[in-house]
């Protein structure tokens, strides 16, 4: 929605509005997870990647979190550094490397989870539960569609004229 006060054409954008929620939302997550866990924002999307694909390279979480794969694999390192994470060698391809979460690993994100779903939930009952189940609809919907623009040559820009 864009304001008659703010000239700016990113303001009305959906890309925009989406990514100042997120960036909003991540930097309240970034600070308490690093105080209350001693764990990134990126590192705890590692953690939740590794819990969710048990035994799942760097490149597969990239792919997930539709992200840089030098971002998961610093993120990678620090974990394997902390404890939380350890690497072996993928038995069906030699040059792969398979990541799995420690015991402590799973720990973390037990305990981090359960902060996670705490925060989810408050920031959703801003909405009735019929406003809930058409955002989930809503955002499926628009995710699908930016993965076929982003397939298409012109990635969802149209061609000039």
């Amino acid at each position: 929605m864009k304001r008659a006060d703010d000239p700016r054409l990113l303001r009305g954008l959906l890309s925009h509005r989406v990514l100042v929620l997120s960036n909003t939302l991540a930097l309240a997550a970034a600070r308490y997870y690093f105080r209350r866990f001693g764990v990134h924002l990126a590192e705890w999307r590692v953690i939740d990647a590794l819990h969710a694909g048990r035994g799942i390279s760097a490149m597969q979480i990239s792919q997930w979190l539709r992200t840089d794969k030098a971002w998961v694999s610093r993120s990678v390192e620090r974990l394997i550094a902390a404890g939380f994470v350890r690497r072996r060698p993928d038995p069906g391809h030699g040059r792969r490397l398979l990541l799995n979460l420690t015991a402590k690993g799973e720990r973390r994100f037990r305990a981090i989870a359960a902060a996670a779903r705490r925060r989810n939930a408050n920031m959703l009952a801003a909405l009735s539960a019929q406003e809930g189940r058409t955002l989930e609809r809503t955002l499926g919907k628009l995710q699908v569609r930016a993965g076929e623009l982003l397939a298409r040559r012109d990635q969802g820009f149209g061609r000039r004229r």
